[in-house]
């Protein structure tokens, strides 16, 4: 009943916060010292409630991050439109061209952060829809400026998605920048995309204006996008290719300590991490995130790495004098342990997520075993199950899968194609059958697409090679032409 009742609230919360802040707005527009249109705001409102209510945006963010990365974005475009009409010695028409160059890489700007932070271009077109309406509503009805910004940001979007180059931030500002003006010009004729209805001074003052702009793009946006991403990850606790490059460095403390204090839980997790990168490339998930949250998902164990069979070099079993349930608490630990550390060594979020949840409710299958040995009819199931939660996206149910699948590939006597397609395909039926992957989002197709690729990775691992021929012919022809 309690659970019901705080689902009540949240979905309250989650309805009338949307109302009160586009309320809020709507006065501040009534208000506001310049002319402001108010129909785009309506379609805004609209926009919000398809992207939040029907939740057809996969990973669509919570709906505070969205509003207050609206309220950022509608406070600078309120910004701009107090710039007064006449400066200095420029003319009026100069101002305004020079105002919607201010628009339009702030447009870009924030096309480029959102498609950064968030990964999804299908949300980052919704972004853009909402920043062409927003400059519409502060232009007084301005569909040119409108068309503008949403060609401009929509380009900026598409050319900064899964960006793990500064050079790649460099291009995509550049070439957005030149989009926008294109197309500024364009609609600016006034007659269908004719160049000459277009007055001259007016395409000196754009074109010039323009250029600089595009330089300024250039310089600016390699320093302020990456020092903005960072303040973002963090309010909104979300994880970039950027840092993810900086996580999959092996000079980290953590991957260090990984390294000399548990090196067999290292090489496994490399093997994973290559499993997981293949196989989320093949569904176009975040192949990025599967393998940096692969090189961490096991961190936990440095702390008691002998107790874990892949850092045994003296092969000498540890938990041969312990209880099953001891046991069985020293490996189910090695997750609240890698929390703990990832906390500690500041990690992010979404990386600490793949360690708390990658093992799901799975059971310490073989201390299970044991503990029905020793104790026949007692109920144990429940005790020897990782503590949860299951995974809770794609990127983490592929990692939890190629974790067990690698694991189970090291006791295969004979890795035959046949039989390691085999093996797989139970892993993962076995995992879909108990309901491992409900919370995850994956589909049965993308499932089949990911065994696919886990089948063709392990066959390559284990490829087969050519019994090479000793020479012994050639030892006595040398040993006698060496004696003398």
């Amino acid at each position: 009943m309690k659970v019901s009742t705080k689902q009540k609230i949240d979905r309250f919360v989650s309805v009338i916060v949307p109302i009160i802040f586009f309320a809020f707005t709507g006065f501040t527009f009534y208000f506001a010292p310049t002319q402001v249109n108010f129909s785009p705001l309506l379609v805004l409102a609209v926009l919000y409630l398809y992207a939040y209510s029907y939740r057809k945006i996969e990973n669509l963010p919570h709906y505070l991050d969205l509003l207050l990365l609206v309220t950022i974005i509608m406070v600078t475009f309120f910004s701009i439109t107090l710039i007064p009409s006449s400066i200095g010695h420029f003319s009026n028409s100069e101002v305004n061209i020079l105002k919607v160059s201010v628009l339009g890489i702030s447009s870009i700007g924030f096309a480029m952060i959102i498609t950064l932070l968030f990964n999804s271009l299908e949300l980052s077109l919704v972004f853009s829809v909402f920043l062409a309406l927003l400059g519409i509503a502060m232009e007084g009805g301005s569909l040119s400026i409108g068309a503008s910004l949403f060609c401009g940001s929509l380009f900026s979007s598409l050319m900064s998605h899964r960006i793990r180059r500064r050079s790649q931030i460099i291009k995509a500002g550049f070439f957005s920048v030149l989009v926008f003006f294109i197309a500024y010009i364009l609609e600016c004729s006034q007659s269908l995309f004719l160049m000459s209805s277009i007055s001259l001074s007016f395409l000196k003052s754009t074109v010039l204006i323009g250029f600089f702009s595009s330089i300024i793009m250039m310089f600016v946006l390699p320093i302020i996008v990456p020092g903005i991403l960072y303040f973002f990850e963090i309010i909104f606790k979300v994880v970039t290719d950027v840092s993810l490059l900086e996580f999959s460095d092996f000079n980290h403390p953590l991957m260090r300590r990984l390294i000399l204090e548990a090196p067999g839980t290292y090489q496994h997790s490399l093997v994973v991490a290559n499993l997981s990168e293949a196989a989320a490339e093949s569904i176009s998930a975040n192949s990025l995130l599967a393998r940096v949250g692969s090189y961490y998902h096991d961190i936990g164990k440095i702390l008691k790495p002998n107790y874990f069979v892949e850092n045994l070099v003296t092969f000498k079993d540890v938990h041969k004098g312990l209880k099953p349930s001891m046991s069985k608490l020293i490996i189910v630990n090695h997750v609240k342990d890698g929390i703990e550390l990832g906390k500690k060594y500041r990690l992010n979020p979404r990386i600490i997520d793949f360690i708390g949840q990658h093992h799901g409710r799975n059971l310490v299958y073989y201390f299970y075993q044991k503990a029905l040995e020793l104790e026949p009819h007692g109920k144990h199931e429940e005790e020897y199950r990782y503590p949860g939660p299951r995974p809770q996206n794609k990127e983490i149910a592929i990692v939890s899968l190629a974790d067990t699948i690698e694991a189970l590939s090291r006791t295969m006597d004979e890795p035959t194609p046949a039989r390691i397609e085999e093996m797989v395909r139970g892993i993962v039926r076995k995992r879909f059958m108990e309901g491992e992957l409900d919370e995850s989002n994956l589909t049965l197709k993308e499932l089949e697409k990911i065994t696919q690729s886990f089948i063709r990775m392990l066959c390559a691992v284990f490829h087969a090679r050519i019994d090479y021929p000793r020479d012994d012919a050639r030892k006595p022809a040398e040993t006698k032409k060496n004696k003398s």
